[in-house]
């Protein structure tokens, strides 16, 4: 005879979690509701010396882009892995999301060859980094899954399996979020819908929740979590948001980082950032150059 509690299932939350919370912690709150607040990420002189490095990039004097959920007014900084080597260094090469990132993401499987099996990895990469900065007149993105671009399709579930997602974002704020200055809108827990039309209520706000951030905070978030960026309701400033997604390592990349970071700079780049761009060799087969894994151009040998 099963015995059951006869409670409902908890309602999905946005979560608020220390840094130093055990790893386990963000991963059942990112199994449970797609999204997690890390709190006390970076600190201010980090931050600080963030934007004195994409500052340049962002005072260009060009129309903003309308790529995608942009709007024209949002200005950005691509090819940020290159342009920012805190961002680089001390977000993206971060131990807890590079964790997450092989947790969520990693694809691990067994093959044949006759009757000798292989167990293979295939890592994930990074697909893009970004800096966006909201400006006055920005209008709310309608909500949208990232995971979009790789043509991701959805089973409606209620608990969560392993390699159900293909994306795992990190979002760094430079300065504090708030509803008025445009906070990412988020609906946790819609990782675990399916890829029938979404309900958000008449008014558009069932189940949306602003992540109001500190500065120093992060924002983690699956690829296939609804969400979008607020509007920008102040008449001046800004709102600063340094973006990275890693994805599956058998899907093609948003961002073309072979041609985005030359190779002369990823020399000088960490091994984990080398490896996420692609500079490693995914197992068995994926990824080489001249049928070796391509860490020997790195090293000089052409």
């Amino acid at each position: 005879m099963t015995m059951t509690s006869g409670r409902k299932p908890r309602k999905p939350v946005l979560r608020r979690l220390s840094r130093n919370s055990p790893t386990a912690s963000f991963i059942e709150a990112l199994e449970t509701d797609g999204c997690v607040v890390v709190q006390n990420f970076t600190d201010q002189e980090t931050l600080a010396k963030a934007q004195r490095e994409v500052q340049p990039y962002l005072d260009v004097d060009e129309p903003a882009s309308l790529v995608g959920a942009l709007q024209g007014s949002t200005k950005t900084c691509t090819r940020l892995i290159g342009r920012s080597s805190t961002v680089r260094e001390a977000f993206f090469a971060d131990s807890l999301y590079q964790d997450l990132v092989d947790h969520f993401l990693s694809i691990k499987t067994i093959c044949y060859y006759g009757s000798e099996s292989s167990i293979n990895i295939c890592y994930p990469l990074l697909s893009v980094a970004i800096t966006m900065d909201m400006r006055p007149g920005t209008l709310a993105q309608k909500l949208h899954r990232d995971d979009k671009n790789h043509h991701a399709r959805h089973t409606a579930a209620t608990t969560y399996h392993a390699n159900r997602d293909m994306l795992l974002g990190l979002f760094v704020p430079g300065c504090d979020t708030s509803r008025e200055n445009g906070a990412t809108r988020v609906v946790p827990g819609s990782h675990l819908w399916g890829d029938e039309k979404p309900d958000f209520g008449e008014d558009g706000t069932k189940g949306v929740i602003d992540v109001e951030l500190k500065a120093g905070d992060a924002f983690l978030m699956l690829g296939s979590v609804y969400h979008g960026g607020g509007h920008f309701a102040r008449d001046e400033g800004s709102r600063t948001m340094h973006i990275m997604f890693c994805c599956c390592g058998n899907l093609r990349q948003e961002e073309v980082s072979y041609l985005s970071y030359p190779v002369e700079d990823v020399k000088g780049y960490s091994k984990i950032v080398q490896d996420r761009l692609g500079w490693r060799q995914s197992e068995p087969n994926l990824g080489w150059v001249d049928l070796k894994s391509p860490e020997f151009l790195l090293e000089g040998q052409y």
